[in-house]
């Protein structure tokens, strides 16, 4: 483990959780649609933080996918596997939750509702929750600690 990665994987997750924060706020306020997409980028920071942790190729950081990224990171880390339906649950919203396009009709903020906002955040947190864990398994808990913010 380098530093450099040390310090990319803290990065990514700090934002993870700022993101998971975000969404929670979104939600209260009635933004499902904005809710549901922060969950999704929550997850996937969650999910490089721990690809650049255990020191993944580029081509492994590239993606969105949250399918993709539990699928590369698994191969070291088996039990995140168990998190495979949180991914899928979460890749769902990269696009339709942002894009009317991504539609058949209508608009994301009409369409999505406070169920589907509180189980995007409910999977994401699990995300964020088994990182967590990794992390403090292998004695890193700096990497959960919030930086000092000025």
């Amino acid at each position: 483990m380098t530093q450099k990665r040390k310090g990319e994987a803290t990065r990514w997750f700090q934002q993870a959780a700022h993101d998971l924060r975000a969404a929670r706020w979104n939600v209260q306020g009635g933004f499902h649609d904005t809710a549901c997409f922060l969950s999704q980028q929550a997850g996937e920071k969650a999910l490089k933080s721990l690809l650049y942790y255990v020191g993944a190729r580029r081509a492994a950081l590239l993606t969105h996918s949250l399918v993709e990224m539990i699928t590369h990171a698994a191969k070291q880390i088996p039990g995140l596997k168990g998190f495979i339906e949180d991914a899928r649950e979460l890749d769902l919203h990269y696009i339709p939750s942002r894009y009317p396009n991504g539609l058949p009709s209508g608009y994301p903020h009409a369409f999505y509702g406070r169920a589907t906002a509180d189980k995007a955040v409910e999977a994401a947190q699990r995300i964020i929750d088994a990182v967590a864990g990794h992390y403090r398994g292998a004695g890193e808990r700096d990497i959960l600690e919030p930086p000092d913010e000025q």
